[in-house]
């Protein structure tokens, strides 16, 4: 706001219309303005902007009054809005060349005695000032007001321990635009956050409501230990289980923390990145508002899997048969009557198997929130409740939330306040398994088969075996986890003395999980008597933690000093209860009475209790001189009790700079270049994820065995070796990048480039025998991340009544093992069968998310390929086949033989590709025309390979479905030159290969949101607006796997593994409308 910014100017207005000492009064008031906007504290900012503003209207009342009562005046009245039609508390109403002006209410109205056919001038800080006339033919009227060029540069940004501008930042920090993704019907931010974030990779395990999100930030970097960041909560570590704890309408902000500047503050718990997530609070001096926003749609499959139907499987199932035959002279010419599906066209589709058990699911999602505040207090409270339904029956989750903030200034030097949450959610499991590993999973059933059938017959030996079809089991199981999550925070910050502050925040954290299964003695394939079997599971956690700072500011001839010194103390204990048993008569009580089975030794208990404490002392330098030349020093001493007594602590230093070369004096009649500047940072962060006592030798029991006089038999034993030497992974990170602005504020672009280095990384290495194991952990492995970044956001068109808005970010990263010790490979996925081979595994020098395999060769088409082997040694099947055998094989699979030695082993596999895509991001177009606002959002991924695990189940099944490209698999007759294996060709059973190696890109339309806002506050006193929004999720899709998603991580949220497929649940498109009231 110039009026603000410019003292002198505010001055001249003061000494000529009003006593000299209420000039003094409005002069010193904005000085202490500017200094406040020179920090940039958003929430205090506009706290004692209103009280200086409200200050000043009065101080200015009488002469303001004086001048309104001249003679032929007017009275104007109207509202002062942003450029998203948001009212503007606190803008100045001003006639120029005269004493006349107000200011605008909570609400952004004013009111004004004007001469008819005279000017108004509106500011507002960080804004540009407007200049309009007095319409002769209304008295009321709105204006918008348009961004000030450097409001982008004074974005407050928050960082670990504080905020900064985003002019002043030293290290590679993201802020999300939560507008953009406020409307996105998720039941986790971070499932609305995908490629929104340069250099984070965010995927969903599965689609399944309640599924955890797995974040990478700048890559993976760990083996053993959580690759997951951090999430802080209103400065408190570990304040949620996950993010799908959190309401998104309760959250303000979400900043994101990258290098080594940014996050070695927080010391081993930041190598993986930190997100800081800031929930909404109450304004000063400000009315009670209420908001309600209402949410209703629809989830369906967007797309089902190209599968055989029953014409196709039957005739599938004809030529298994023949090549199974002992006549196999009959294949070519058998008569129909020889096929056990004589007629395979009369089968038509079949049954669906998947289409059976999906759904068109509801969604619906209710906010209610309260926020408002006097001169010393704020408050911010809301509720919320989601019930969203999963696209496969019986599946979904049920969310209610809770939330307050206060804070309250008891006297000018001592604020305190309190923040709590509470959530509890109920989420219904999936209840029968859509692929992956059983051959009863919906995607591999027969069509030929009828949802009522409950047995399956071989058609080659006639042995028929009763199962639990998909139907059944999503009928008749129960599967269910409920979830209790709930945080108290309270604060105290004492100013002593000005711009010394000290501040001490401490929190309790509690977490319930409760998980229940049963299965019923009634499910067809139980046998009669079997009884019904059940599992409990119980779960208690607690956390204590308390985090204390003391910060000083000095700021002097250009010369600006902020230091930060604290202490933090954690306490972690976890209680945990697991209960099984079989042979449960009376399936009303479930789980409610463990006991009570028939036999005992099919009743299996465990339990165990968790606890770690850690501590901390940390420190922060910033310094800059003129708003040019920058530096920031950290430094984090953490000890946690999880490491061996002699590495129970490490020192986490960073170190960053900053040249701000627009502040040089040869930038300054560039006048295109708002902002120009470079950053460099280097520092070192480490991992504390580990286990509580992996460290430490222990003890375990054994008590399985029958039950003899009434005892049961108990072994203790050594359940692990000691590793006295165990310490902190250890991640070095350096970071260079350059931020610039042009043309106003209208194009930003930030680009970085990283490395960042891991040793010591926690594994397991062989041991002598002699010692009882195979393995003992030790700190062996190196990871290395190196990537570019690149965030372009625009002002494409800026006009009144139309805005258009570019968001576009660009990310690659590489990442490679660096060391693994003396092993040749560690495997972290495994094939099937009794002859496992390595899927996905660590290999020095190759990338950390390898797919590994075999070459596939195609088939084996005539005899003489197999002669011409003989010399040439370059193929091999996945058995010896000997040559009075060639006839019996041909159509089945062959793979190239790497060694040439005949045999297909572990020596001929080879590297399939990296599962990491090359280039990821995500592209976000804004357009507002009036009252309209509408949203575009694409999210891409490019390069990276995937897995299809369902084709390696599928291949060489006798019983199992296929998808529909094997119609064209290798016949002696249809198809001679096919090299597609043929019907049930058992020797690609389990054998992964390349092809079932897919490409992993896509293109998604993840989001389209269209809204229109009715502004009421012109006709309605009590009802400000109502916004009416319709949203989609997941729209289309463009990709080459043929699986549903290739965008998925069924191994979790915490595995190494990235986009493994193991049947995982897939994804719902989702169409949401809302309405949304403000009062």
């Amino acid at each position: 706001m110039r009026l603000l910014g410019n003292p002198s100017r505010l001055v001249i207005f003061a000494s000529r219309f009003v006593p000299d000492y209420i000039g003094i009064i409005v002069l010193a008031a904005c000085r202490l303005g500017k200094l406040i906007l020179t920090f940039n504290q958003n929430k205090l900012i506009m706290k004692i902007r209103l009280i200086l503003i409200s200050v000043i209207s009065i101080l200015l009342c009488p002469v303001f009054s004086e001048a309104q009562e001249q003679q032929g005046k007017i009275t104007v009245t109207g509202t002062v809005v942003d450029e998203r039609g948001e009212p503007l508390p606190g803008a100045f109403v001003l006639v120029p060349g005269t004493t006349s002006g107000t200011s605008t209410d909570a609400d952004g109205k004013f009111s004004i005695n004007v001469s008819a056919g005279s000017a108004l001038e509106i500011q507002f800080m960080g804004y540009e000032t407007k200049k309009i006339s007095v319409p002769k033919e209304r008295r009321n009227i709105s204006v918008s007001l348009s961004p000030d060029k450097n409001l982008t540069l004074n974005e407050a940004v928050t960082i670990a321990y504080g905020s900064v501008r985003r002019q002043d930042l030293t290290g590679s920090v993201t802020n999300v635009k939560m507008a953009d993704v406020k409307d996105a019907p998720v039941l986790s931010v971070d499932q609305a956050l995908q490629g929104r974030i340069a250099g984070a990779d965010i995927m969903t395990t599965s689609g399944e409501p309640g599924a955890a999100t797995s974040i990478r930030i700048r890559g993976t970097r760990s083996i053993i230990a959580s690759n997951e960041p951090l999430i802080v909560v209103d400065g408190v570590m570990d304040a949620v289980s996950d993010l799908g704890d959190l309401n998104s309408a309760d959250i303000e902000s979400i900043s994101v923390l990258k290098d080594a500047s940014s996050t070695a503050i927080y010391g081993s718990r930041g190598s993986n990145g930190v997100i800081i997530v800031t929930t909404r609070q109450g304004s000063t001096g400000s009315k009670p508002r209420i908001t309600f926003k209402a949410e209703a749609g629809i989830s369906q499959l967007p797309k089902k899997l190209d599968l055989m139907n029953a014409s196709e499987y039957a005739q599938y199932r004809n030529d298994i048969a023949l090549y199974l035959s002992s006549n196999t002279d009959a294949v070519p010419g058998a008569a129909p009557s020889e096929y056990p599906y004589p007629d395979p066209l009369s089968y038509g589709q079949g049954t669906d198997w998947i289409g059976a058990i999906m759904r068109t699911a509801a969604y619906q999602n209710y906010n209610l929130s309260l926020s408002g505040g006097n001169k010393e207090a704020s408050y911010y409270a809301s509720l919320g409740y989601n019930d969203t339904e999963g696209i496969v029956k019986n599946s979904g989750q049920t969310r209610y939330t809770g939330r307050i903030n206060l804070d309250r200034q008891l006297f000018k030097w001592m604020k305190v306040g309190y923040k709590g949450s509470y959530t509890y959610r109920s989420q219904d499991k999936l209840l029968a398994n859509i692929g992956g590993t059983s051959t009863r999973s919906a995607m591999y059933l027969s069509p030929l088969l009828k949802k009522t059938d409950y047995y399956i017959t071989d058609d080659e030996d006639n042995v028929t075996t009763t199962y639990n079809p998909p139907t059944a089991l999503i009928a008749m199981r129960t599967n269910y986890v409920t979830r209790l999550s709930a945080n108290h925070s309270v604060y105290v910050e004492i100013e002593p003395v000005k711009d010394l502050k000290l501040r001490s925040s401490n929190s309790y954290y509690s977490y319930q999980q409760h998980g229940f299964v049963y299965n019923p003695s009634t499910l067809p394939a139980k046998n009669p008597g079997e009884g019904g079997d059940a599992t409990r599971n119980e779960r208690d956690d607690m956390t204590l933690s308390s985090e204390n700072t003391v910060t000083y500011a000095l700021k002097k001839q250009g010369h600006k000093l902020d230091v930060l010194g604290g202490f933090t103390a954690y306490r972690f204990k976890s209680d945990r209860l697991a209960l099984s048993g079989s042979g449960y008569m009376v399936d009303d009580v479930k789980w409610n009475n463990m006991g009570g089975v028939t036999d005992k030794n099919t009743l299996s208990p465990s339990s165990a209790s968790v606890s770690t404490t850690k501590m901390s002392f940390l420190a922060r330098a910033n310094y800059n001189y003129k708003s040019r030349y920058y530096i920031t020093v950290t430094g984090r001493a953490d000890g946690a009790s999880n490491f061996a007594a002699n590495n129970k602590w490490g020192f986490f230093p960073s170190a960053a700079l900053k040249w701000n070369v627009k502040k040089e004096n040869f930038m300054k009649h560039v006048s295109w270049i708002d902002e120009l500047s470079l950053r460099l940072s280097a520092g070192r962060t480490g991992n504390d994820a580990v286990d509580a006592y992996r460290s430490l030798e222990m003890l375990s029991t054994s008590s399985k065995g029958y039950i003899f006089g009434g005892s049961q038999q108990a072994a203790y034993f050594r359940g692990q070796l000691p590793s006295p030497d165990l310490t902190w992974e250890k991640t070095d990170l350096y970071n260079v990048a350059t931020d610039m602005s042009f043309f106003n504020s209208r194009l930003n672009v930030t680009a970085e480039a990283y490395v960042s280095k891991t040793r010591d990384l926690l594994m397991e290495v062989q041991v002598a025998s002699q010692t009882g194991f195979n393995s003992h952990f030790v700190n062996l492995g190196n990871t290395s991340n190196y990537g570019v970044e690149l965030s372009i956001e625009s002002r494409n068109i800026v006009r009144k009544g139309f805005t258009w808005t570019t968001n576009l970010t660009l990310s690659h990263n590489k990442q490679n093992v660096d060391n693994i010790g003396t092993s040749e490979y560690v495997s972290v996925a495994d094939s099937g069968g009794n002859n496992p081979f390595m899927m996905h595994g660590f290999v020095k020098g190759y990338p950390l998310n390898a797919l590994w395999g075999f070459r596939y060769a195609g088939v084996w088409h005539n005899t003489d390929e197999f002669r011409r082997n003989e010399v040439t040694h370059a193929y091999t099947s996945s058995s010896v086949i000997t040559a009075d055998k060639y006839e019996n094989y041909l159509g089945t699979p062959r793979y190239y033989d790497i060694n040439n030695d005949g045999t297909l082993d572990q020596q001929d596999l080879v590297y399939l590709g990296n599962a990491d895509p090359w280039l990821y991001g995500g592209l976000q177009n804004t357009f507002t025309l009036g009252n309209f606002r509408l949203g575009v959002y694409v999210a891409y991924s490019f390069g990276g390979k995937i897995y299809n695990y369902s084709e390696l189940f599928m291949a060489g099944g006798n019983t199992t479905n296929q998808y529909r490209y094997m119609v064209n698999a290798w016949h002696p007759v249809r198809n001679p030159e096919s090299d597609y294996p043929r019907a049930g060709g058992t020797m690609s059973k389990d054998v992964p290969s390349d092809r079932m190696v897919y490409d992993a890109s896509y293109v998604r339309l993840k989001n389209v949101s269209l809204g229109y806002t009715f502004d009421l506050s012109k006709k309605v006193k009590w009802l400000r607006d109502i916004t009416l929004n319709l949203s989609g999720e997941n729209l289309l899709l463009w990709k080459k796997y043929n699986g549903f998603d290739p965008d998925v991580s069924s191994s979790g949220s915490e595995s190494t593994l990235r986009r493994l497929d193991m049947g995982a649940y897939p994804k719902a498109r989702t169409i949401v409308f809302s309405v949304q009231f403000r009062y």
